[in-house]
């Protein structure tokens, strides 16, 4: 899990020093939950990921409670991020559902593809052209995410 250029084919992973994520003891649905590292490659999502095509639940660890909450899933192709769904919530912890007109719902982003000549993946950050409304196949994992954030807020 790092950075674009980090998956080394030959050594079949991403080096340790070139990870962005820390992958965290629990799961959801079968799938890994990662927390970001504090590094010089720190990103929201890692865009390269040591497995051929996961889907990764990225969340953060509030520093206070220790409490880890879910916010965001990657969705990879041939080790390269391919999308990213970016998860709203209210006050309740109830998911808001996309909506065209509100800039704090739930939405989908796409990644480059294909990667530009050096094989990085990338997406222009708060790109209004880049925001979409989230398949429905990811609505049973998204119920699970708001059930476990839910839970781990008691």
């Amino acid at each position: 899990m790092g950075g674009n250029n980090s998956y080394n084919q030959t050594l079949d992973r991403i080096k340790a020093k070139k990870r962005t994520h820390l992958e965290y003891h629990d799961r959801i649905a079968g799938h890994k939950i990662l927390l970001q590292l504090a590094n010089q490659y720190q990103v929201k999502l890692p865009v390269n990921s040591n497995s051929e095509s996961p889907v990764y639940l990225l969340g953060r660890k509030d520093k206070n409670t220790g409490v880890v909450t879910i916010s965001t899933v990657g969705i990879y192709q041939d080790h390269k991020c391919v999308g990213q769904i970016d998860l709203k919530f209210d006050k309740d912890g109830n998911f808001i559902p996309y909506s065209k007109d509100d800039k704090n719902s739930s939405h989908y982003h796409n990644f480059s593809s294909p990667a530009d000549r050096n094989g990085n993946v990338s997406r222009k950050t708060h790109d209004k052209n880049n925001l979409f409304a989230i398949d429905p196949k990811w609505d049973a994992l998204i119920s699970k995410i708001a059930e476990y954030n839910k839970k781990a807020k008691k």
